[in-house]
């Protein structure tokens, strides 16, 4: 059997997850909420996974086993885990169902252990174990925010700034895994890619903070051109110093267009908030 077949069956799983969560929720305030869910899940991916290297995603789709651990990384945290709290929450389950869902990921964990497409380093599945329920309880918090108190500035500033970390650390990663459009090489470890990773992500969580604060305050046109011209600027510079590696000079069109892009979709996020 194929590597990526497990991973797969994950990504149907995920889907079917949204679909039965949008058709109980009917509310455009659930994307938001899987994708600052989502967020949530990067932060501790990145402690975990790229600093300190506590397991390895095998889903065996790319030749780089790096760029391969983190697409497993992404199907696991960036789709399965963040949509079983969406449905936890949509849903409002109990203690009861929260413990059964908790023990089906156990058990998917130890599954993937046995068919050698995920391995352990220092982690143990108790640690799953344990993290879940906190994701989970967190969970129906934000969505009760997200829901009754999205008036509240820290709360749109929270829930924009960690839907942008999704949607900015994803857009990054895959276009340099697919396209091989920008690479970041830093040094930071051994595995040059394990470097890359760990700056892209780092990149997102500063410039979310940006984005966020000026869609939040619903800043003028001339604050939105500057932050865009100055996250162009920062690659640019990184350019010239060796730092970034890209495929064409067309690649900084496509991250200025990414740029605006982010405003956008959160701008869009504000009206739906509002409603």
């Amino acid at each position: 059997m194929p590597k990526f077949i497990p991973y797969l069956v994950l990504i149907l799983m995920s889907v079917v997850l949204f679909i039965l969560s949008w058709k109980k929720a009917n509310d455009k305030k659930l994307i938001i909420f899987y994708l600052c869910m989502a967020g949530f899940v990067y932060y501790f991916e990145f402690t975990v996974l790229v600093v300190y290297k506590s397991y390895e995603y095998e889903p065996g789709l790319f030749k780089d086993p790096y760029i391969d651990n983190i697409f497993g990384a992404n199907v696991s945290n960036g789709f399965i885990v963040p949509l079983a709290t969406v449905f936890i929450a949509i849903f409002d389950l109990g203690i009861g169902w929260i413990i059964l869902i908790v023990l089906c990921f156990l058990g998917i964990e130890e599954l993937f252990l046995i068919l050698h497409v995920y391995k352990h380093f220092w982690w143990k599945t108790l640690y799953t174990g344990i993290g879940l329920p906190i994701q989970f309880a967190l969970g129906k918090w934000i969505w009760y925010l997200i829901r009754f108190q999205a008036k509240r500035f820290i709360v749109r500033l929270g829930t924009f700034y960690f839907a942008n970390v999704t949607i900015q650390a994803t857009f990054l990663y895959y276009i340099s895994a697919l396209f091989n459009m920008i690479y970041y090489r830093v040094n930071w470890f051994k595995e040059p890619t394990r470097g890359h990773i760990a700056f892209v992500s780092l990149f997102a969580f500063v410039d979310s903070l940006f984005f966020a604060t000026v869609v939040t305050n619903r800043a003028p046109v001339f604050w939105q051109t500057i932050l865009v011209l100055c996250g162009v600027g920062f690659n640019v510079m990184l350019f010239e110093w060796g730092v970034l590696e890209i495929r064409g000079y067309w690649a900084f069109a496509i991250i200025i267009l990414a740029q605006v892009c982010y405003l956008f979709i959160l701008k869009y996020f504000r009206q739906i908030v509002r409603q």
